[in-house]
């Protein structure tokens, strides 16, 4: 396959930057709760050289007022589990590997009880494009954690055009891309979390090991949304996609749906699953 990792052409131009925002919550997914605010677990498995992504991502989405990340050092990094990377109930595990030449530079999926509620969501890096000189850079690195982040927590794109003025959000398409959330971000937070729920979908307390629970052979409630070949084999039915965002659908017998959330490489808009 030829990789083609040409920059998009942006087009620059001179102005205020755009007041007036699109709502970009993704569906209505978001985690339940029974409080105005959460503490959500954040299992940190990606290796050292990314320890500083994820920690500025997580102190981010943190400034929303009604969420707060917490990030579980303890994560197992074993490639086995980076590989897999499901994530225990009520909680989010990010990793990062070389994954493969298959298009994707980041993903997020999140699993939905039958309540639409989200339990569980995990953050893939792919370390196949991030070791390409293009990609390589601290500024994709760090957009790309904050996004795929922000999926985790029911947010989609405010933006998905590159050649549009920047918005100045991790949550917009841009090259160069911008590394933080903007303050429309933490709004379109306050809106999904508006109200609270008669239960907690979140868990109280991280466990970032990978040799039982959710990493076991027998795991029972994991995510299982990825395979094991980080392919789009196993992901479910494309319902969404434009440019480089492709979301896919995949719904267990007994309703448990699980939704992969794929921000394709430049390049890879007309990917072919």
């Amino acid at each position: 396959m030829n990789i083609k990792l040409m920059a998009a052409s942006v087009a620059l131009s001179v102005g205020t930057i755009p007041t007036v925002f699109a709502d970009h919550s993704w569906a209505d997914y978001h985690w339940a709760r029974t409080t105005s605010s959460f503490n959500l677990t954040i299992i940190n498995s990606t290796t050292s050289d990314w320890d500083p992504y994820v920690s500025q991502a997580v102190a981010d989405w943190s400034q929303s007022n009604v969420l707060n990340m917490v990030e579980d050092l303890n994560g197992d990094t074993s490639t086995r589990t980076r590989r897999k990377c499901n994530s225990p109930d009520g909680m989010i595990r990010i990793c990062n590997l070389e994954y493969g030449q298959n298009g994707w530079l980041g993903i997020a999926g999140i699993s939905l009880d039958n309540n639409g509620h989200i339990t569980t969501g995990y953050t893939k890096m792919n370390d196949t494009y991030f070791n390409m000189a293009y990609y390589s850079g601290a500024d994709w690195k760090q957009s790309v954690t904050c996004q795929e982040l922000g999926h985790n927590v029911g947010l989609d794109h405010q933006d998905e055009n590159f050649n549009n003025q920047s918005l100045f959000s991790c949550m917009d398409y841009q090259d160069p891309p911008y590394e933080y959330p903007n303050n429309h971000d933490y709004q379109q937070l306050s809106s999904i979390y508006s109200h609270t729920d008669s239960y907690d979908s979140y868990a109280s307390e991280g466990s970032g090991g990978g040799g039982s629970g959710c990493n076991s052979p027998a795991g029972k409630g994991c995510n299982k949304a990825e395979p094991n070949d980080g392919k789009s084999v196993g992901w479910g039915r494309s319902i969404y996609k434009r440019g480089n965002a492709e979301v896919f659908l995949r719904i267990d017998p007994d309703g448990t749906r699980h939704l992969t959330h794929v921000t394709w490489a430049i390049g890879h808009e007309n990917h072919d699953h």
